[in-house]
């Protein structure tokens, strides 16, 4: 019976020293089950390659720099082209009304002239009918001749009184020849100068148009080209921003990989140093109750006390100029809002049709009845006011105040220039609160604008009869 029990208390041992290591072995065996597989990483460059990397994204980025200037080079230069053309329309629309001044004198000339020939022939026939009438008469003889011949002395007084009227009318029939000669040569003289000036202001108005058409012609082959280089730019930009971006994205995913890699192994070594301390404390325990074995199996058995798993780890202003004045124009060129554009168009009485100028904006303006800028501000200030139809003079015409921005009134005129006095190129009238009304451009029409949002190149303003 006693050896039975010995058996008993032995086995009942025994059973939790096969648990103690199953279990352990099961935490070793559980440990690579817990640590999955690692994703594919990203290309993961070498220090070199980084440091190219980031030499090029430098470059990339200094380039994008230079390719922004160039872009904004380009639009300034469009806007500069384009007010030139303006400009050259405004010294042909002068031409053209120098021209019709000029054919107008040359008109009045040959009416001068033509009145000059008629005071001529008139003239000669003065001088015809004495010479008629001399004939005709008793010749101019002798006082004795004149005694013999008389036939009683009231005829021989007559007769005298009749010569010298006729020597009189003699002399002024001459009188009148010379001097209409005169006249017609002074006439004549007149008429040639005029034809002489006609001549020159035609040959002036096509060079103007001409300037015109080569300067928007260069215009149009500079725009084209300017706008080939900004197309290009902007792709070369475009690059550069998508070079920049993959770099900065490559870098990016690096180093959060950096930063993945860096946690999954942080993870990994603290999961390793758990399970090593719990196979530490299985294999103790293990050993422990081996030993506890051992040392029952040589001794008596007790069958008191018992055995437990150890506990688990933890862890100004002045002149003739008055506001009603300003005012005044103001108005006058607010009632033509609406009225189209012509190239070259407008004078003191209204619209007038215009001229086709160069390019294609105004191709047509021949047929379009309207204004051009300097058209429209002259016809606005006539008749207290005539103008020549050019903006640069109207800036020095107009008046001698010269307002600043601020101090603008209705009626002022506001002047924008590629350069100084001689390069203005288009004009507008100020009408208060911050707008300028404006004939802005072909295809447009008469209309209000804030006057900083006119056009490019800002030059000054005159508030005329000052």
């Amino acid at each position: 019976m006693l050896r039975q029990a010995e058996e008993s208390t032995v086995r009942r041992w025994r059973r939790p020293i096969v648990v103690i290591a199953l279990s352990a072995s099961l935490c070793l065996a559980a440990v690579p089950a817990t640590v999955q597989a690692a994703p594919k990483p990203p290309p993961n460059p070498s220090d070199g390659q980084i440091r190219n990397a980031q030499q090029g994204k430098a470059v990339w980025a200094q380039r994008v720099g230079v390719l922004s200037a160039q872009v904004a080079q380009a639009q300034s230069q469009l806007r500069t082209l384009a007010a030139n053309v303006e400009l050259k329309e405004q010294q042909y629309a002068y031409a053209m009304q120098l021209l019709d001044e000029a054919k107008a004198k040359a008109a009045a000339a040959e009416k001068a002239v033509a009145e000059a020939e008629k005071s001529i022939q008139q003239a000669r026939t003065g001088l015809t009918s004495y010479v008629r009438d001399s004939y005709m008469s008793p010749s101019v003889g002798s006082d004795t001749i004149d005694l013999l011949t008389a036939s009683d002395p009231t005829a021989l007084l007559q007769g005298g009184d009749y010569q010298r009227y006729i020597s009189a009318h003699h002399l002024n029939a001459i009188g009148q020849l010379d001097r209409a000669t005169i006249a017609k040569s002074n006439a004549e003289a007149a008429a040639q100068v005029a034809k002489n000036q006609q001549q020159l202001r035609a040959t002036q108005a096509d060079q103007a148009r001409t300037a015109a058409q080569n300067a928007y012609a260069a215009e149009q082959a500079q725009k084209a080209q300017l706008e080939q280089n900004q197309t290009s730019a902007q792709k070369a930009l475009d690059a550069a921003k998508l070079e920049l971006a993959t770099l900065s994205n490559q870098r990016a995913k690096y180093l959060a990989y950096q930063r993945e890699q860096a946690a999954i192994a942080a993870a990994k070594a603290r999961a390793a140093a758990e399970a090593r301390a719990r196979a530490a404390a299985a294999a103790a325990a293990a050993a422990a109750a081996q030993q506890q074995q051992q040392q029952n199996s040589g001794s008596s058995v007790s069958t008191s006390g018992g055995w437990s798993a150890p506990a688990a780890p933890s862890g100004p202003s002045s002149g003739s100029w008055t506001a009603a004045k300003g005012q005044a124009a103001a108005n006058k060129a607010l009632s033509q809002l609406g009225v189209r554009y012509a190239w070259a168009g407008g004078n003191y009485w209204g619209a007038t049709y215009g001229v086709n100028s160069p390019g294609t904006d105004g191709w047509n303006d021949s047929q379009v009845y309207g204004f051009d800028c300097s058209g429209l501000t002259l016809f606005a200030w006539y008749p207290a006011l005539q103008m020549p139809h050019y903006a640069a003079s109207q800036y020095t015409d107009a008046g001698s105040y010269h307002p600043s921005p601020g101090n603008f009134m209705p009626g002022d005129l506001l002047f924008w220039s590629t350069g100084g006095i001689g390069g203005i190129h288009h004009v507008a009238m100020y009408i208060g609160n911050g707008n300028v009304v404006q004939a802005p451009n072909s295809g447009d029409v008469v209309k209000v604008t804030p006057w900083d949002q006119v056009d490019y190149g800002y030059f000054g303003a005159t508030r005329p009869l000052t």
